[in-house]
């Protein structure tokens, strides 16, 4: 599949759920299923960023009531500066989605890898 919208992981969860309902299908019924599927997923990222980009300004709008009587001009400038930044970041920008061609296994595999040992960082971090 070349379809930017639809990744190989989309085809994977479309066999799985065929699989675990015991429905054959022809591969075209299976690329109709991974579509719904991209779909699904790109309409949870979309909610997804959009609650991360609120919550994040959210947070610098009521930290900065606090700090902005007690800093100078400078600090406020370069404060409106950044949250102006992380207001106009895109979709992809925010999720640090590829662009261009449909991720294949490998890349899907290596992505999770990556992410699951960004997590497993922040963790430790965290624990010590």
């Amino acid at each position: 599949m070349t379809d930017t919208r639809c990744w190989e992981i989309d085809r994977l969860a479309a066999k799985r759920l065929l699989d675990c309902l015991k429905i054959e299908v022809p591969p075209a019924m299976i690329d109709e299923v991974a579509t719904a599927f991209a779909d699904h997923r790109a309409e949870v990222q979309r909610w997804t960023a959009d609650r991360v980009q609120s919550r994040i300004i959210g947070v610098l709008e009521e930290q900065s009531v606090h700090d902005f009587a007690q800093r100078d001009a400078d600090w406020a400038n370069g404060f409106i500066a950044a949250e102006q930044m992380v207001a106009r970041l895109s979709l992809n920008e925010l999720l640090d989605q590829p662009h261009g061609k449909a991720q294949s296994k490998g890349q899907v595999l290596r992505s999770l890898v990556r992410g699951a040992r960004k997590r497993s960082a922040i963790v430790e971090k965290r624990s010590g």
